[in-house]
């Protein structure tokens, strides 16, 4: 399997001109050079930068799959932040309308009650005014029946 980005099909060969050689030493029958395995094991300087460049290009892929990966989590928890503080807005700005709401409320209560003293105060004085012209208490009546006996007796006393 080829690795994306790496150009194709790993190197079997040091160069071009390498493949060349061995696929004409192949028809020859002769000996062909070594392949990139075989040079590295050999010490070859520009067998070694090859294969340093496919670690390169490995750790460059890896590299680029972890931080694509780190972008799509930190894209999710920045959306997850946004929404976060969307809400927290809302919530701040219902709990300002409440205080506010509150305060008036509080504000017409105290008017309320001090409209309230005004009342009593002003009840006491009307039932102290009434105490003082209302005629002295009368004795108490008689009832109906009471009254006919005593107006019978009265008729007849004379």
């Amino acid at each position: 399997m080829t690795v994306p980005g790496t150009g194709g099909r790993p190197r079997k060969w040091r160069s071009g001109a390498d493949r060349g050689r061995a696929f004409r030493a192949r028809h020859r029958g002769e000996e062909e050079p070594a392949t990139i395995e075989q040079a590295l094991v050999d010490g070859d300087d520009l067998a070694r930068a090859v294969e340093r460049a496919r670690q390169l290009q490995a750790d460059l892929v890896a590299a680029l799959t972890s931080l694509s990966e780190a972008n799509a989590l930190l894209q999710t928890e920045r959306r997850r932040h946004q929404s976060t503080l969307r809400r927290l807005d809302r919530v701040r700005a219902e709990l300002d309308g409440q205080r506010t709401t509150d305060a008036r409320r509080e504000e017409e209560l105290e008017l309320l009650r001090d409209g309230l003293a005004e009342l009593r105060a002003e009840n006491a004085a009307l039932r102290a005014r009434i105490a003082l012209t209302a005629p002295a208490p009368q004795a108490q009546r008689l009832n109906r029946a009471d009254r006919r006996r005593a107006a019978t007796r009265d008729r007849y006393k004379d």
